[in-house]
């Protein structure tokens, strides 16, 4: 008798554990659909409450941002520069040791259309939460989010914003095929020589032109969107100063790429030409 004690207690503590595991996954469920009412209502205060006040959000390109009140302000940013609509699809939850954490697992997309350019936006990946029980309620405490495996041409135009952004032009041209056709927005003040055909065109007419007559000319707050027709959205904002007038811009901007066979073959650049025009006259 006293031997079979044990193994009831074990038993017990392991019909218990199942339980609370049903229980939590049952919780997150529910969380999930809260998190997409929040969202597609704009309601900031409720997302914030969501995550624990030292929360982090990695995105799918490892931009960090910590901070409950900071990850609100991205949203709100967001929902200033897109309409969208958010559908998340829980598909686990597992106990991690690494994290102390449950951690539930899902799909996320995000449909709709920008509110700067009326561009479609289809934006879909993985997510990976870490949950914090605080007061009885669920929180994120850390958020980790990753392309769906067909993000290859998301992966393309993020490393050629990167390359740019180091000042590595060989690697930025080294993403766009040899007959690239490259749009300036209209107005723009490099869109005098539309179209550019090929790499070279685009270093002599837009890249190195910037590198002359700007003192920096920044690219901030990028977004990557997965479009359909093997296109990729950025939207971003333009910070940079010129050189000869000393005044500043800062645009809301957006970018349309088209890929083939792993190379950029389009680009068409939307931005606000009036503030560039200014910022270059005398």
């Amino acid at each position: 008798m006293k031997k079979s004690l044990p193994l009831a207690a074990m038993l017990g503590c392991t019909m218990l554990l199942q339980a609370q595991s049903i229980n939590d996954e049952a919780d997150m469920h529910t969380f999930a659909r809260h998190f997409m009412a929040a969202y597609n209502m704009g309601d900031l205060a409720a997302i914030q409450k969501m995550y624990t006040d030292d929360a982090i959000r990695i995105d799918a390109h490892g931009k960090e941002i910590k901070g409950a009140a900071n990850i609100a302000d991205y949203f709100a940013n967001q929902f200033r520069l897109n309409n969208a609509t958010l559908l998340l699809k829980q598909t686990g939850l597992h106990w991690s040791d690494a994290e102390h954490a449950w951690v539930a697992k899902g799909t996320y997309e995000v449909y709709g259309k920008t509110n700067v350019y009326d561009i479609k936006i289809n934006l879909a990946g993985q997510y990976a939460n870490a949950m914090s029980k605080q007061n009885g309620e669920w929180k994120i405490a850390k958020s980790v989010l990753s392309p769906l495996a067909d993000g290859e041409n998301v992966a393309i135009v993020d490393g050629l914003y990167k390359a740019f952004a180091k000042g590595d032009i060989p690697n930025a041209l080294a993403a766009m095929d040899a007959y690239i056709v490259w749009n300036e927005a209209e107005n723009f003040p490099y869109s005098d020589k539309n179209p550019y055909i090929g790499p070279e065109a685009v270093l002599n007419g837009v890249f190195a032109r910037i590198g002359e007559e700007w003192e920096y000319w920044n690219l901030t707050d990028i977004q990557l969107h997965d479009v359909s027709g093997n296109m990729v959205l950025s939207t971003l904002r333009y910070k940079a100063k010129h050189k000869k007038t000393g005044k500043v811009i800062d645009s809301q901007t957006a970018h349309l790429f088209t890929l083939k066979d792993g190379k950029i073959v389009a680009f068409q650049q939307f931005t606000d030409t009036k503030q560039a025009a200014e910022a270059v006259r005398k």
